[in-house]
């Protein structure tokens, strides 16, 4: 194997080799991190072309963070994640649009595989998914504005499989799925529109704590080793349901900090709203 300064050189057929020694069926839900590799042959386009390659179906978050509008003056929701007053740490003022660049949080694979001819990618302003393959455009058409994890649901009802490529639980939408699942109520925040108005939208919350639901998932992971990158994978569905039964069980299993506000809010169940 040859070596760069960043560790092993890892082509594109190495990915495939990886990926297909997880035996996974034909439709995935990734989170991943390109440098966890260690220096990839090709970057990030190699990556998708194995992962397009393996799979029929590929689908990744394209959230959007820069699409956050103001709180909207004189709004206040309890149990919303946010103390009365305050703003949003990622709020940029700007309208979401189809050819959005992917927020830098979440990945250059994510992006690229946005980018890739045939892709296809929800409207939610803030929390939209990309899809590439077979039966992309009714999985990612599921979504609404106050359903962002309708992909999630529909991939886990296909009897799809979660796959973190050197990402880790951290960045795994589907456990806000199960949050869901377990009664948690999504936060609102706002987003723009063309025309000036601002409009709310349903958000997930705080994923900074959810690295303590390993031990949890770990007895459904599939596992291998690319480069340096830990690949796991999970059968949707029964991650699903193992997330939602422990957060059942202990409600904090799932916070960061006790100081963060939409970890306690959450823990409490999520926005009060009233009609």
């Amino acid at each position: 194997m040859k070596l760069s300064p960043r560790g092993p050189v890892v082509t594109r057929a190495d990915i495939e080799r990886g990926l297909r020694q997880l035996d996974l069926p034909a439709i995935v839900e990734v989170h991943s991190s390109l440098s966890a590799f260690g220096w990839v042959e090709g970057g990030a386009e190699a990556v998708v072309d194995a992962l397009v390659a393996v799979f029929s179906t590929v689908m990744v978050p394209s959230f959007t963070y820069e699409a956050f509008a103001p709180v909207p003056k004189g709004v206040f929701i309890e149990r919303n994640g946010l103390e009365r007053g305050s703003r949003l740490p990622d709020e940029g003022r700007l309208t979401f649009h189809g050819d959005m660049p992917v927020s830098r949080e979440i990945g250059i694979i994510p992006e690229t595989l946005r980018r890739r001819t045939g892709a296809v990618r929800s409207s939610h302003p803030t929390e939209s998914f990309a899809a590439i393959g077979h039966g992309t455009r009714e999985l990612v058409a599921t979504q609404t504005i106050d359903d962002p994890l309708a992909p999630i649901r529909a991939l886990t009802d296909a009897g799809g499989w979660i796959l973190m490529v050197g990402a880790d639980l951290a960045g795994c939408t589907p456990i806000h799925l199960a949050e869901s699942v377990a009664g948690r109520r999504l936060f609102i925040r706002w987003s723009m529109a063309r025309d000036g108005t601002v409009f709310p939208v349903r958000v997930s919350g705080c994923s900074r704590g959810f690295g303590a639901l390993e031990p949890v998932v770990a007895p459904i992971a599939r596992e291998a080793k690319i480069g340096n990158a830990r690949v796991r994978a999970y059968p949707a569905g029964e991650f699903v349901r193992l997330v939602a039964n422990a957060i059942r069980r202990n409600g904090e299993i799932t916070m960061c900090a006790s100081r963060c506000a939409r970890c306690v809010d959450v823990v409490a169940g999520g926005p009060i709203t009233r009609a």
